[in-house]
């Protein structure tokens, strides 16, 4: 499947993006990524901002072709799933993702405490990995974006 056939399902929508959005976009992912750094915060609110930064960077590389995912029920998954169309993330990335947002709303709604420091760890990783990648994929793909 690709970008423009999800378009033509209703799970994104076209909108062109400029470099000053990717950049704020960018800073933004490195805002997150630098909070969970942050130890006198909790395991749960740094892995929340860790997948902040995850999400952000699959946002960008989706804006970066042109899309957004429309408003509403499965936003977020989409977003997600469209690494694989996007940078060509393994479906092994897309479904640790998939899985941490779904830790993540157990964390952020049902109970505190949810997030072990392993889990953490995996997310901060994840995160800072799909960064580098995406800005290596932008640097490849849109420069112009960069500038």
């Amino acid at each position: 499947m690709s970008l423009r056939k999800w378009a033509e399902n209703g799970w994104l929508r076209q909108q062109e993006t400029n470099s000053n959005e990717i950049k704020m976009l960018l800073g933004v992912v490195d805002r997150d990524l630098a909070d969970t750094a942050v130890d006198k915060i909790s395991p749960d609110l740094r892995f929340i901002a860790a997948l902040g930064a995850g999400m952000l960077a699959a946002t960008i590389a989706l804006r970066a072709c042109g899309y957004r995912a429309t408003v509403g029920r499965g936003q977020h998954e989409k977003t997600i799933e469209s690494l694989e169309l996007t940078i060509g993330a393994s479906s092994k990335t897309v479904q640790m993702l998939k899985t941490f947002s779904r830790k993540r709303n157990t964390a952020n709604y049902d109970m505190s405490g949810a997030v072990s420091e392993q889990e953490l760890q995996q997310m901060q990783k994840l995160a800072s990995e799909l960064r580098g990648q995406v800005r290596a994929w932008l640097e490849k793909n849109h420069p112009n974006l960069l500038k």
